[in-house]
């Protein structure tokens, strides 16, 4: 089963963990360390995601983005007022995404078999609610659970979608050690499934159970979806060799806008 988020649910998403984070970023302070994203503070990290949502409101605008890097923000923007121009920035891509065309053109940098504005609308829908769970670990100081995203079981399986299909069927996969094997991805709290093939010249996923697959993992989406997303989450490994997940964990490293 593909898993489907109506378009207008992205956008409140983009809205609604765009709260979360200022809220988290203003409780921990511009300073403070960021325990999901080691190298960052809470400043890098609120320049980060402000950054992407103007490269990506840039792309459906078709106009220049403002800032190249997150030095170029951190240079301009005074760390106390990251939080209200992560704010005005998400506002504005919220504005675009709804004021553009069905048929919008505009770049995407991953195939996903969706239109570039069902796109853009979905990646900064996740983009902002993983960030938003780092902001919160920055405010608690410590990894927080995924019920702290505070998302659907149906919104999380549309991010793990994005993430297997999507992000990581894109070249040769970092978990293969000699042998070609399967991984079977199963919420517990949805009806849908994946299995990723793991072979030495590529990592691909369907949206299918296999029952024969060798590794099994299974929890609630929402787990799945910050576990894999290195975010910590409660994953369990269902059936085969816990050390894939570990493999997963130090080989995947995935930084999408």
């Amino acid at each position: 089963m593909s898993a489907t988020v109506a378009f207008d649910d992205h956008l409140r998403a983009i809205g609604a963990a765009t709260g979360r984070m200022t809220a988290a970023a203003l409780a921990a302070g511009p300073d403070a360390p960021v325990p999901t994203c080691p190298e960052w503070t809470v400043a890098d990290l609120l320049a980060h995601q402000g950054m992407v949502h103007r490269w990506a409101h840039a792309h459906i605008t078709a106009t220049e983005p403002p800032f190249a890097d997150v030095d170029a923000v951190l240079a301009e923007v005074d760390p106390d007022e990251l939080p209200e121009w992560l704010a005005e920035g998400s506002d504005e891509l919220v504005d675009a995404l709804s004021a553009a065309p069905a048929d919008l053109d505009a770049f995407v940098f991953i195939e996903t078999g969706r239109t570039p504005l069902e796109f853009w609308a979905r990646r900064q829908a996740h983009e902002t609610t993983i960030h938003a769970l780092d902001a919160i670990s920055a405010a608690r100081g410590e990894i927080p659970p995924p019920t702290a995203m505070g998302v659907t079981p149906a919104f999380a399986a549309d991010g793990l979608d994005e993430l297997v299909v999507s992000f990581l069927s894109r070249g040769r996969s970092k978990l293969y050690d000699g042998a070609p094997f399967r991984i079977v991805i199963a919420p517990d709290d949805t009806d849908h499934a994946w299995t990723l093939r793991v072979t030495e010249s590529a990592l691909t996923a369907e949206r299918e159970l296999d029952d024969y697959a060798e590794v099994w993992w299974s929890g609630a989406a929402a787990a799945l979806y910050a576990g894999l997303w290195n975010r910590g989450g409660d994953i369990t490994t269902a059936r085969g060799d816990a050390a894939v997940l570990e493999n997963w964990h130090s080989r995947h490293r995935i930084r999408g806008r």
